[in-house]
């Protein structure tokens, strides 16, 4: 299989300045920007990026609403989230079109189908006609909700007739490690499930007798979501991803000595099993889960070859990575799944505090698709 992020484009910081000088700077462009309405205060960081420092361009931001019913623990940030609202109304106001989209999470019977309506949000390519670049900000959308959406984006551009120029698709994501500290799970759903888009090998992996592989990227205090992600899998194969390089020197080694119990004496993992990726790389993550479920199906070809299940409890920036990972192999016809299990709530420490560490945020841009590929 001939990975085609193997030559990528992503950029932060100063070198995000100067990617998107280059692209949007002179050129008129139509931008659809996909964004999450929530109580993270990242949440319009991106789209104040974008309109601030190229406001020439036309706008059509599409806001994600979440519909989780009158009683879901996300109410009691109501206040987070009106804060949120107002900045956003007073970024658009005159300069971009708001087009709101709701994503149901649970159905009348009280299932989770929030990966499911997410998936659904967009079914055809004309939805999608007519914008020079597609922008998706996932840093207030869970990973249930922004794994099927990003991966039908992106597959719905590809299908853009060859006639046309292609489109550019971004994934942009305010990564902050102390404002993630504090955003805490609450509560965690009994069972875990699969993603949809990415289950269709996780039916057949239930009545196959292949070996069952389980690359889970890692991150800390999430020891309860992995027990319920390995119950739902039943692998026969461990390949965790640890964070390495990291700004933290150290953090793979704690990582390893936090579940070490788990790992090893429950879960029966080997250490000559573990991948190593930069945190702050997400096709890293790519190329090296790839290699690793390419080479298991390689050698386990007299067997029927692996099922492969790919899952994160780790930052967005790296969970992307599994995604584009899980994406590839999908449409090289493997038989590949994404685990998720998820929060039932979520609470925030030191609330008051949490708007002011935004300004410490840094935005990361992926560049999946479009005239840097050609």
């Amino acid at each position: 299989m001939q990975m085609r992020w193997t030559n990528y484009v992503m950029a932060s910081g100063g070198e995000l300045n100067d990617l998107l000088k280059a692209h949007f700077g002179d050129s008129k462009r139509m931008v659809c920007f996909m964004m999450g309405r929530g109580f993270d205060p990242r949440m319009n960081l991106g789209l104040s990026t974008f309109l601030n420092s190229y406001p020439q361009h036309t706008y059509r931001a599409v806001v994600l609403e979440f519909a989780e019913g009158p009683n879901s623990p996300s109410n009691r940030y109501a206040r987070l989230v009106e804060e949120n609202s107002e900045e956003l109304f007073g970024l658009t106001k005159e300069r971009a079109e708001v087009v709101s989209k709701e994503v149901t999470v649970w159905s009348p019977d009280g299932r989770r189908i929030g990966s499911r309506s997410a998936a659904n949000l967009f079914k055809e390519t004309e939805e999608l006609k007519g914008y020079t670049d597609i922008i998706v900000d996932i840093s207030s959308l869970p990973r249930s909700i922004f794994y099927p959406l990003l991966a039908k984006v992106l597959y719905l551009t590809e299908r853009q007739p060859s006639s046309e120029k292609r489109q550019n698709l971004f994934v942009v994501v305010s990564e902050n490690s102390a404002i993630d500290q504090r955003i805490v799970d609450e509560g965690v759903d009994e069972e875990a499930d699969y993603v949809d888009l990415f289950r269709s090998g996780a039916d057949r992996m239930a009545s196959a007798r292949h070996p069952k592989v389980w690359v889970p990227i890692l991150g800390e205090g999430q020891a309860l979501q992995l027990r319920r992600i390995h119950d739902l899998v039943g692998p026969d194969e461990i390949c965790p991803v640890l964070p390495s390089p990291s700004l933290v020197p150290r953090r793979a080694d704690t990582l390893i000595e936090e579940y070490h119990g788990l790992l090893f004496d429950q879960m029966r993992a080997e250490p000559q099993n573990f991948i190593y990726a930069s945190e702050r790389n997400p096709f890293e993550v790519y190329r090296q889960m790839c290699r690793t479920i390419l080479h298991y199906n390689q050698v386990l070809e007299p067997l029927g070859g692996c099922r492969a299940v790919i899952s994160s409890v780790s930052s967005k920036l790296l969970s992307v990575g599994g995604l584009l990972a899980a994406y590839e192999l999908k449409r090289a016809k493997l038989d590949i799944a994404i685990a998720h299990v998820e929060a039932q709530g979520y609470s925030i420490v030191e609330e008051g505090t949490i708007r002011g560490l935004v300004e410490k945020s840094s935005l990361f841009a992926l560049w999946l698709a479009g005239e840097c590929y050609e």
